[in-house]
């Protein structure tokens, strides 16, 4: 393989594959990456196994064929490149030589036959999507989504087709729910006879891609896998296996009471009460009471604190105690410019809305104070 290209294009190319390299070295060659050569310009391969990237880039081929090289020494090589051409040429069936202005470099890699069969596009029926609806639809969900590795089946967000052209994404940890519905008209293409859920590293990685394009973007799911092209790239996610949770059980119904709390106000009073809660419990304590709610935290090391602000509450004073982060991942995700809690009592999940955005709703299992 022979190729000259743009430091800027392939700089831009394999910073976008570095989120799912391997690291942990438990098999050397998912540490590098794939990088093919033909005559219309190379591709940049990468995986994990369980997602993949393939980037296009533009390059001048004057030899076709393939290498495996280190993609974190390769990313690390191109940032501190000058802008300008580059020429990657191989000089052995495993080592490629990099030249660039006052630069000269040989790179040893791993022969391209022992890199795994990737998965490809064919066979895969596409639907189009406004990548902002599908950004927006990630942002209010993925921070909901569990990280504990015995918890497989929730580390990730659940999608579904809802009435024929509403999408949904659901994401829970236990203690925790989020859930967006949005209407696109592409939905109805989507072939999808029941949920699947969709890995949240998987996920991160596709959100990463969505905010470089403005557009449509297009996604199809296929046996165990989902496909999505983000322009010249494409990105290929193994579906989580098992079954998700049943999340509607979580939202409460028929709650009689009811808060309304300016947004601002209310994560400026939680930013203040947070400066002292407990590291280890992360609780603090919501007091309603007739026009005004207060947030109070605690730490036995450092003392104590409180936040004041109004709100539209006219019963007899409640407590209920929350995980901060928990309040903090719904306020900053909600746009509008008031947050409802609707609740039953001090023990039960809250559940939040918002007048301007009636198909996202979120909800939380209080704390013990």
């Amino acid at each position: 393989m022979e190729i000259k290209v743009e430091r800027s294009d392939f700089s831009r190319s394999i910073s976008k594959i570095q989120g799912i390299v391997e690291r942990k070295n438990t098999m050397p060659v998912l540490a590098n990456c794939l990088i093919k050569a033909d005559k219309a310009g190379i591709e940049l391969m990468a995986t994990d196994l369980d997602i993949t990237i393939i980037d296009r880039c533009p390059a001048k081929v004057k030899k076709t064929g393939s290498v495996s090289l280190n993609a974190r020494k390769l990313h690390d090589i191109f940032r501190e490149l000058d802008e300008g051409e580059v020429e990657l040429k191989e000089t052995e069936v495993t080592k490629v030589e990099i030249k660039a202005n006052n630069f000269t470099s040989s790179l040893q890699g791993i022969k391209p036959d022992e890199f795994p069969v990737l998965p490809s596009a064919e066979g895969f029926s596409f639907f189009e999507l406004d990548s902002e609806i599908l950004s927006e639809m990630i942002t209010k969900t993925i921070y909901a989504a569990a990280t504990e590795e015995g918890r497989f089946t929730l580390n990730g967000i659940f999608m579904e087709k809802v009435n024929g052209d509403i999408l949904r994404y659901v994401a829970t940890d236990g203690h925790r729910m989020a859930a967006i519905d949005r209407q696109a008209e592409g939905v109805k293409e989507l072939n999808l006879s029941a949920g699947v859920i969709l890995p949240k590293k998987g996920m991160t990685e596709l959100q990463k891609l969505i905010g470089l394009v403005k557009g449509k973007i297009s996604l199809g799911v296929k046996d165990n896998h989902i496909a999505i092209k983000v322009e010249d790239t494409l990105l290929f996610m193994r579906l989580v296996d098992g079954e998700f949770p049943e999340y509607k059980r979580v939202v409460p119904e028929n709650n009689p009471v009811k808060v309304a709390v300016a947004r601002d106000e209310f994560l400026k009073s939680l930013r203040r009460a947070s400066v002292l809660v407990d590291e280890k419990a992360r609780a603090v304590k919501l007091i309603f009471s007739k026009g005004k709610m207060i947030i109070e935290s605690s730490n036995p090391s450092y003392g104590t604190a409180q936040g004041e602000c109004p709100c539209e509450y006219d019963g007899p004073q409640m407590e209920i105690g929350f995980n901060d982060r928990y309040l903090y991942d719904i306020l900053t995700t909600i746009n509008d410019g008031m947050v409802k809690m609707e609740l039953k009592d001090e023990l039960s999940p809250v559940l939040f809305l918002t007048d301007s955005d009636t198909k996202y709703q979120c909800v939380i299992m209080p704390m013990r104070i």
